[in-house]
This record gives structure tokens, C-alpha cells and sequence, in this order.
């Protein structure tokens, strides 16, 4: 056995508001494999390869949605056709939308200890496969433009930290704003013009508010948007949102609780590639991340399909 392969994200949130918990990751790991530090990419795209060449059964990510994202990225470019180990999502970071949705729960300290239990005395892992979209050339479970980018935009550039508190004020504003007019939903839902393929078929209108693709369902705050995620195996829901301010608030309370998009707000439908092609420039977000899309186009299809140790 080549062990288990861990790797911190020592700019995380919760890894920067408690320093001593990457010492105390690599303490529970012992010799049961190696845990690593990455400062930068360069030095994460060395540690992929060392990873690699040991082959390690198991890859530990300590950090959030936004580490989860990067270290896939790159990892599933180092690793091209030779089978990735299980991936662990250890929950360290401020948003964890992704462990959320494939059922991890715990503190980074409990869910090492778990694998490292069960790795030493030869217990099975219980696991999940779990799609994963290729974004360009990144990898990601959660794209969002238009509505969602915009949202991301404002989280991030206000004074106070990027917290769950911030996120929900945030979407308060957007929502109302939508109800009294404000100018806060007008920036929101700009138009995307332009047009957007769905596994080769245009969809009939060339403006949206937005281009949401998953692979998980769940998108954050509570909400469940990709409700349909899970429903078949290397494809991706994708929502190609229509519908006015006002109409798509009113959708809220039923997305909170995975129920379909009202059809007159959303085109809804299982894809395994989504090809988008607009007038202008557009900002996108991968997992919370935030990315730019400078030429309009880009193009969105399946990944590999990965094995997610739950507990």
C-alpha cells in the first residue's frame, strides 16, 4: 500500500484562524503517508508528480471548495490517462458546498483520523462516485456566469471577510432589491447575449441572466439548484437561466428545497456538453473561484469520474 497523500492549504480560512491544525493533521497521519504544504502552484504541480510516481491510494485535500477545485485541476493534468486514488475532502475551508453535497461531515482532525483508521487496519472505505467537469481547461463541480458570477463578485468585494454571514447578506441585497427595484438586481441581471449549445442543440434564445452548470446539487447557502446532479452518470445539469428578477426570487424557497425551476424562468436539462458563445467578455466562478472568460467562448464537458471517500 503507497499510503495516504495530504494536501494543506495553509491560505485557507479555517487553516489560517488555526495554524496548528496542519501540525496536527500530519500528527494523526504518522507514517501512513506523506503531508505536504502547498504554497504556491509550482510547488503543488512537484507534489502531484512525487504523488504519482509513489501511486498513493488516497489524496486528502485540507482546504475549501476553492483548494478542492485547483488541486484536482492539477493532479488530473498530471495524472492524464493514469487512474486517480480516492479523494478526500477533509472540509477545511469556509465553504465546503461540495463535501456538503456528497455527505462529508466532521472537522479536518476527525475525518483524518477516520481514513487513517481505517487505511491501517485495512477497512473499506465507504465511497461515492462523483462526476467532475472539465471548464476550459480547469475542473470543477460548480459553474455559474451572469447571475451567479455577479453574486460572487459583490461577496468578495466588500470589506468583511468571505464568510457564510457575508454570503447571506449578500443574496438579502440581491433579493431586495428585486422586490423594491433596486439598482443591486439590475447589475445582477445583466443580459448575456449570445448563444449556448446543449450537447450539440442551440437553445432557442440568444439573451440569459445566466449559465449554471453542476455536477453536484447543492450550490451553497442552502440551496439546491442542480437538483437533478446525481440523476445520471457522466453528465452535468445544466440551467440556462431566462426569467426576470422578480420571477427567479420567487423560485427561491422551492430551490432551497431541490423542486424544479418554474419552465418559464429556466431551460432545465441533463447535458454532457454545454458550448457557450457570447458577444462579450464574461467573469465565471469555479467552486467560488473567480475566472474570466476574455473572447466570450468557452466550453464545458465531462471530466473524469471520481471515487469520493465519504466516511
Amino acid at each position: 500500500m503507497a499510503g495516504i497523500g495530504v494536501i494543506n492549504n495553509p491560505r485557507s480560512r479555517q487553516n489560517r484562524r488555526n495554524p496548528d491544525r496542519i501540525k496536527s493533521m500530519g500528527y494523526i497521519l504518522g507514517e501512513r503517508g506523506a503531508s505536504v504544504v502547498t504554497h504556491d502552484l509550482e510547488t503543488l504541480e512537484d507534489v502531484a508528480r512525487e504523488f504519482k510516481e509513489r501511486d498513493i491510494d488516497v489524496l486528502a485535500i485540507n482546504g475549501g471548495d476553492g483548494s478542492n477545485h485547483v488541486t484536482l485541476t492539477t493532479f488530473i493534468n498530471e495524472y492524464g490517462d493514469h487512474p486517480l486514488p480516492k479523494i478526500a475532502f477533509m472540509r477545511g475551508g469556509t465553504y465546503n458546498t461540495i463535501s456538503d453535497a456528497i455527505g462529508i461531515k466532521g472537522t479536518p482532525e476527525s475525518i483524518m483520523f477516520n481514513l487513517v483508521e481505517k487505511y491501517h487496519n485495512g477497512m473499506p472505505f465507504e465511497t461515492m462516485e462523483v462526476d467532475i467537469m472539465k471548464i476550459g481547461d480547469r475542473y470543477g463541480f460548480i459553474f455559474g456566469n451572469g447571475i451567479v458570477g455577479n453574486f460572487m463578485d459583490d461577496y468578495y468585494a466588500g470589506d468583511a471577510p468571505p464568510t457564510i454571514i457575508t454570503g447571506a447578506k449578500t443574496l438579502f441585497s440581491g433579493v431586495a432589491s428585486a422586490i423594491t427595484g433596486g439598482p443591486v438586481h439590475k447589475r445582477w441581471f445583466r443580459k448575456l447575449k449570445g448563444s449556448v449549445l446543449v450537447d450539440g442543440t442551440r437553445l432557442p434564445r440568444d439573451e440569459f441572466t445566466s449559465v449554471l452548470c453542476m455536477s453536484v446539487p447543492n450550490l451553497g447557502l442552502g440551496f439546491k439548484p442542480a437538483y437533478r446532479a446525481f440523476e445520471q452518470p457522466n453528465t452535468m445539469h445544466c440551467v440556462a437561466i431566462v426569467g426576470s428578477a422578480l420571477s427567479v426570487t420567487r423560485d427561491l424557497p422551492f430551490l432551497r428545497m431541490g423542486r424544479p425551476w418554474h419552465p418559464e424562468n429556466a431551460y432545465d436539462l441533463l447535458a454532457s456538453k454545454v458550448e457557450i458563445d457570447l458577444e462579450d467578455p464574461f467573469t465565471y466562478t469555479i467552486d467560488g473561484d473567480m475566472h474570466r472568460c476574455e473572447d466570450g467562448k468557452l466550453t464545458l464537458s465531462m471530466g473524469p469520474r471520481l471515487t469520493v471517500v465519504q466516511k
